[in-house]
């Protein structure tokens, strides 16, 4: 059986591409997500363990407790305790950062001071030289290229963590919350460092005067430090970290108040420690992926299983006339178990390489700096792990019929009935019905609990049901095509095994239908959150009265910018001391937002900052939707593909094992080009059926989801992204052909003759 298992596998390779495709790709996605929780974790130790890599024991707080503070004059105290060779408090704040070549847009970054021995800086400086002096400073890479500057540049740094203005000196005060930037310092750039991948670097680097004087605030004691790095004469030991800690808990309590408890450890155990606090979050993010990866291998599970359905139903003959010749039924689904799992090797082992590639590339090429991209060994057994037993549950199926198949009947060519999964479609349809109760229940009550579980339910209760009311849709909808008797013969051909048309639908269904519920959510909640903002916060640009005047040409350039609905002139004394009211579009984010305000403020000769109103809220709120959106519909992506390749499987397959009946039909009379579209209409067919059910479940499924979010007092209009559903049909038309291009080929290059005379 061997020998007949290899020379299957090697003379009929072109059968099981679609296959080695699908398992590549659930395995690469399995692989690629573990990966990136590997990456995001390697990255933090990296740079975790960067910020402490030149010192030798670090003072620090103890796990219940996030900061302390310290004086200049305590920090010099702790520095001539003996053993200690030097200290570094590292102080942070924020600074406005402007230059000549771009304004400042107002937004502060991180700052922080240098250590007064260079050799404990922590971050590595890629162009130029360490400050000499005050009026220099180290600037972060991807700081230096948003103010489009280098080494020998001037930078102007505004800190904006001051006193609100008005207070203690001349001058109009700000909006209530608002800080006064101080006055510019100006700075010489003498070296550039790397960018962290967690932020846990400052993008601004200075010398403690400097810093003292663009924040006199911080050095004096009132900024609160993580940790205060130390160098020592010589290794750190348990009994002089212990001394240590005694001591610095004396000198830094002095004169403060209350202080939390402090310690002395090293860099490693503080690395460490830091990591397990971490923790939470990556374990959070690691189980979105997977979740994700998941899915991907459900929907493999489904393709892989018809494709070798379908193939195992193609060999009945040769299964039949092994049993005659003595192979037993147990060697016989051996076989198709042995094939399923070289399948499985194979397909896996191509998605792991891929994605182990990809990583080296990006290692070796530094185009992601930031990150330590890293493929950890686990995550590559576990992503051949997934191809590999993917593809063996799914011939268990296959496996059991060739167990159980008739050699008499397969001589014959007759193949057993699909039948209807009686306990399945029952189970099915009482978890849809209790899920969709659920869901309705939690959306009434406002419940996201009882909202989500019965959303996993009724989608579980839509894909077990699935045998049941797709053939049906599937036939129904063929006739309904036009194009005379290719379309009836596609309706035909589509519901003859109900269950293969089935399995492959669901498996576009399941894409087709989440990607329907994500875009519905983001759609009904974005629509309705900006609607009650709009009830709130009617008005989106409020042009101050101290504007002066605004004439009506003023009035005409601002309605016909892009974005705008329309502009109102108001009485100042009725309108809080506004001139103009500007009502904008909905779907505007952060970027086109601002771009508006722009040009708003530059017709009215004022700056962005004087213009006030809702505009910039309400943009944030689509900006973090949108990205939402993208990031959950990139994630999905991996099981469209899938479900997609299942199609091209499936209807690449059926050519194959209709070889002789096209044929047949050619000799009657059909035409080359009517069999072309009899193929292209089947797989047209199927996928219309499947993303217009998966449109329907999925709406109802977003709408309701949403409703259930929401808080009590807020109503949810249910609404259609109609644009987003048209094009995910105009997507599913073009799938179909895309996926019958092959099969339609293959199939009209075979004669009638050559056709006929085929013996499987």
């Amino acid at each position: 059986m061997r020998a007949v298992i290899l020379s299957r596998l090697r003379l009929q390779w072109t059968r099981y591409l679609m296959v080695l495709a699908v398992v590549a790709v659930s395995s690469g996605f399995m692989t690629a997500a573990l990966g990136l929780s590997s990456t995001l974790t390697a990255s933090m130790t990296n740079d975790l363990a960067a910020q402490y890599k030149n010192a030798d024991a670090v003072v620090t707080t103890e796990a219940d407790a996030f900061s302390f503070s310290a004086t200049p004059q305590q920090v010099d105290e702790l520095s001539r305790v003996d053993g200690v060779d030097s200290v570094w408090a590292q102080y942070m704040t924020g600074a406005v950062p402007g230059s000549n070549a771009v304004s400042s847009d107002g937004s502060a970054t991180s700052t922080s001071n240098l250590p007064d021995d260079p050799a404990m800086f922590p971050a590595q400086i890629t162009q130029g030289e360490y400050p000499s002096g005050d009026d220099q400073v180290l600037l972060d890479e991807s700081l230096t290229k948003k103010l489009k500057v280098g080494v020998g540049d001037t930078v102007s740094l505004q800190e904006m963590s001051g006193p609100p203005a008005g207070e203690g000196g001349g001058g109009e005060a700000p909006e209530q919350g608002e800080r006064a930037p101080s006055a510019a310092n100006e700075f010489t750039v003498s070296g550039l460092t790397e960018t962290s991948a967690t932020g846990a670097f400052a993008s601004v680097w200075l010398s403690n005067d400097a810093l003292a004087q663009l924040s006199p605030g911080q050095i004096s004691g009132g900024s609160p430090l993580q940790a205060i790095q130390l160098t020592l004469d010589g290794p750190a030991t348990d009994g002089q970290l212990q001394e240590l800690t005694a001591t610095a808990g004396k000198i830094l309590a002095s004169g403060q108040g209350q202080q939390p408890q402090l310690r002395v450890v090293t860099p490693e155990q503080l690395t460490e420690e830091t990591l397990d606090q971490l923790a939470a979050g990556s374990n959070i993010l690691t189980i979105f992926l997977l979740a994700f990866a998941g899915l991907s291998i459900l929907v493999a599970l489904l393709v892989v299983t018809n494709t070798l359905s379908v193939l195992t139903a193609q060999r009945a003959r040769e299964l039949a006339l092994l049993r005659c010749v003595g192979a037993t039924s147990k060697q016989v689904r051996r076989s198709v178990l042995t094939e399923g799992l070289v399948l499985g090797i194979v397909g896996a082992f191509i998605g792991v390489a891929v994605v182990w590639a990809l990583a080296v590339v990006l290692q070796v090429s530094g185009v992601i700096r930031a990150l330590t991209v890293t493929v950890a060994p686990r995550d590559l057994l576990v992503g051949l792990l997934t191809g590999i037993v993917l593809t063996m549950v799914a011939s268990l199926g296959p496996a059991r019929r060739a167990h159980g198949a008739s050699p008499l009947d397969g001589l014959r060519g007759s193949r057993a009935a699909d039948g209807v999964p009686r306990v399945r479609i029952v189970l099915g349809a009482l978890i849809l019905v209790a899920g969709t109760g659920t869901l309705v229940f939690g959306a009434a009550e406002r419940d996201p609990i009882l909202g989500i579980i019965g959303g996993l339910a009724s989608f579980l209760g839509v894909v077990m049901t699935s045998r049941l009311y797709l053939p049906p849709l599937v036939q129904g909808l063929g006739r309904l095509l036009p194009g005379g008797q290719p379309s009836r013969l596609a309706a035909v051909n589509a519901a003859r095994y109900p269950a293969r048309t089935a399995t492959t639908a669901t498996a576009l269904l399941i894409g087709v239908l989440l990607v329907a519920t994500v875009l519905t959510g983001q759609h009904v909640a974005r629509v309705n959150l900006l609607n009650e903002l709009d009830q709130s916060r009617p008005v989106d640009i409020s042009v101050p009265a101290s504007a002066g005047r605004v004439s009506s040409d003023q009035v005409q350039q601002i309605s016909e910018l892009n974005g705008v609905l329309g502009v109102k002139s108001t009485d100042p004394a009725d309108a809080d001391g506004a001139i103009a009211q500007i009502d904008a579009a909905q779907s505007l984010n952060n970027s086109s937002a601002a771009e508006l305000q722009e040009k708003v403020a530059g017709i009215l000769n004022l700056t962005p900052g004087e213009l006030q109103g809702a505009l910039m809220e309400k943009a944030g709120y689509v900006s973090i939707l949108e990205v939402m959106l993208t990031v959950t519909l990139g994630l999905l992506a991996a099981a469209v593909v899938v479900s997609v390749l299942g199609i091209a499987s499936t209807m690449s397959l059926f050519v194959l094992e209709r070889v002789r009946e096209n044929s047949l039909l050619r000799a009657l009379g059909l035409t080359r080009r009517q069999l072309g579209a009899m193929i292209r209409r089947e797989a047209l067919v199927i996928s219309l059926v499947a993303t217009i059910v998966g449109l329907v479940v999925g709406w109802a499924f977003g709408t309701l989801g949403v409703m259930s979010l929401v808080t009590e007092g807020m109503t949810v209009e249910p609404t259609v992204p109609w644009s987003g559903f048209l094009a995910i049909i105009v997507a599913a038309v073009v799938v179909a052909v895309l996926a019958s291009a092959a099969p339609v080929r293959r199939a009209t290059r075979v004669t009638p003759v050559e056709g006929m005379a085929r013996v499987d």
